[in-house]
């Protein structure tokens, strides 16, 4: 497609130029009154016309075609990655920083790639034939324009080198105040409640004026690129026209010479005002392109280290569903510094399959963090956490439904099993109220599904986890924003489902003693680190610190 491209680009440019070397012969004939000359002229031009018009339509419907596939390359392989990318990597960049680059400095570098570099090729095959027919006029004239663009071109380049510089800083400008508002919309109620209008439209004026400021500075310099190309073209254009009409006093060129020889010139002059457009492109898509590079540096050979392990089928045999083998974790600090937040030390344990296990401890013991090592989230800073299955059904303590109908939110997909998909939401609990609504499972859920309650949300996300039907159940704090009434009904599915399939293995985090009465063992966690394991019974024998959580609750049930 490339090939083909570049060989209709190069015919369209000879048309071209060739039009434009005729229209010397043109004036000439004109001026001599020879009408026949003229009239197989105008015959010539208007085939030379259509032939150029055909290649330039193809020319354009191949770059657009090819435009099309690699925009959808990169976006691919950009999606790729990210689906990828290891859980703390993403929660690096801001949500308005991510949206930037994909926003702005992904079409940006698609469209130099796919566009903006083909263009610049055939624009030079256009350059370079148009001195091949100004050597056929006078060669000594062509060399000594030729031996002006060097410099010309160089003083461009250096004139644009700005430009990528304050490209990058109006990209993280934008990218600021996008996650200003992307803040905003996310936390109406919170600024609603507080009465932080104000507060937030300071925030975004502050972020706002520092991209207006870059943007202001960035299109200074365009103008100062843009005026300097048409100075730069226009300069080798007087020298050259100046030189061509003295030959034609001199009777060393002809009229026809002297039109063709100027207009090449200045078809010529084109390309390096052109130039200094191409070269702005250039320089933001690269700014572009090394945005995007900086959010796709990761290492995924370092992730494959773990997930060979921690996300596939492992080397784990016999009886264990999960083992973690010395592990420490710590979250990266929030500056990109060497400091650290130590959240897991020397975590230790297997988990049997079929066990029904809970993590529990106070706010920061590192109960949460546990489960997201084992779903591959994270990645262990030291030691090994191997899992014998990499399906799990995961329940989080705020669960996230998509602005999508109920059905596809339980089962990711339009034509589910329809038998399976309502035993789960009998076992979730959920069956009656989505009965009850006009559309059923078709019924459309609102942005952060404001349009359920909590109570059915968490159903919802439970049913999703029974549909899902993993061997490992995943249970992270999902009833601790619910009221007890709530709360008490959504652990009684819980524990029913449970029940009907003992051969599941549950780990559950909790805070509440009552949210893990069905547990089989208990793991007390502290400062990241496992203290005791046991049962509820055995643990209230011997672990002063597990009386003392179990305080809250009377009678410790």
């Amino acid at each position: 497609m490339l090939l083909l491209f570049l060989v209709l680009s190069t015919v369209a440019s000879v048309a071209s130029v060739v039009m434009t070397r005729v229209t010397g012969d043109m004036s000439q004939a004109a001026l001599e009154l020879d009408t026949s000359l003229l009239f197989n002229l105008l015959i010539f031009i208007t085939a030379l016309m259509a032939v150029q018009a055909v290649c330039a339509a193809f020319s354009a419907l191949l770059l657009g075609r090819f435009s099309a596939r690699a925009g959808y390359r990169f976006r691919d392989n950009f999606a790729r990655y990210f689906l990828r990318l290891p859980f703390g990597e993403l929660e690096k960049d801001s949500t308005g920083e991510s949206l930037s680059v994909f926003s702005n400095d992904l079409p940006g570098a698609v469209r130099f790639v796919s566009q903006g570099g083909l263009q610049m090729a055939a624009d030079f095959i256009t350059l370079i034939v148009t001195f091949i027919f100004m050597f056929t006029i006078s060669w000594w004239l062509t060399l000594l324009y030729f031996a002006m663009f060097p410099l010309l071109v160089v003083m461009q380049v250096l004139i644009s080198q700005p430009i990528q510089k304050k490209s990058i800083k109006v990209s993280e400008g934008q990218a600021n105040f996008n996650a200003v508002v992307n803040d905003s919309l996310q936390n109406v109620s919170t600024i609603a409640a507080y009465s932080l209008e104000d507060v937030l439209k300071r925030r975004y004026m502050d972020a706002f004026n520092s991209y207006f400021d870059a943007a202001r500075d960035f299109i200074k310099s365009m103008s100062i690129m843009t005026l300097a190309g048409i100075v730069i073209s226009l300069s080798p254009m007087l020298v050259i026209s100046g030189m061509s009409a003295a030959r034609v006093i001199g009777g060393n060129m002809n009229i026809a010479e002297f039109i063709a020889f100027v207009s090449l010139a200045f078809q010529a002059g084109q390309w390096l005002m052109m130039l200094s457009q191409r070269l702005t492109s250039v320089q933001v898509a690269a700014a572009g392109a090394k945005r995007l590079m900086g959010h796709m540096s990761f290492d995924m050979d370092l992730k494959a280290n773990f997930t060979s392990k921690a996300m596939h089928e492992s080397h784990i045999t016999g009886d264990v569903a999960v083992r973690f083998s010395g592990v420490d974790f710590s979250y990266t600090a929030a500056d990109g510094g060497e400091a650290a937040i130590t959240a897991l030390s020397q975590i230790n344990i297997s988990i049997p399959k079929g066990a029904k296990v809970a993590f529990v401890g106070g706010s920061g013991s590192g109960k949460s963090t546990v489960l997201k090592l084992m779903l591959g989230l994270y990645t262990p800073t030291v030691g090994e956490v191997e899992v014998f299955s990499s399906a799990f059904s995961y329940v989080p303590q705020d669960s996230f439904l998509f602005p999508e109908s109920i059905g596809e939110n339980i089962t990711g997909t339009n034509t589910p099993d329809t038998g399976r998909l309502e035993a789960a939401c009998r076992d979730a609990g959920i069956w009656d109220f989505i009965n009850s609504l006009p559309n059923k499972f078709d019924s459309e859920l609102a942005e952060s599904a404001e349009n359920v309650s909590g109570g059915q949300k968490q159903r919802i996300a439970l049913a999703r986890a029974f549909y899902q039907d993993a061997p490992i159940i995943l249970f992270d704090e999902a009833t601790s924003a619910l009221d007890p009434t709530t709360e008490a009904e959504v652990l009684k599915s819980f524990e029913s489902m449970i029940n009907k399939s003992p051969d599941k293995t549950v780990i559950m985090v909790a805070h509440r003693p009552k949210a893990i009465a069905f547990c089989d063992t208990i793991v007390l966690m502290e400062n990241g680190k496992i203290i005791a394991t046991g049962s509820h019974e055995h643990l209230l024998a011997t672990c002063p610190e597990y009386n003392s959580f179990c305080l809250e609750v009377p009678n410790g049930n």
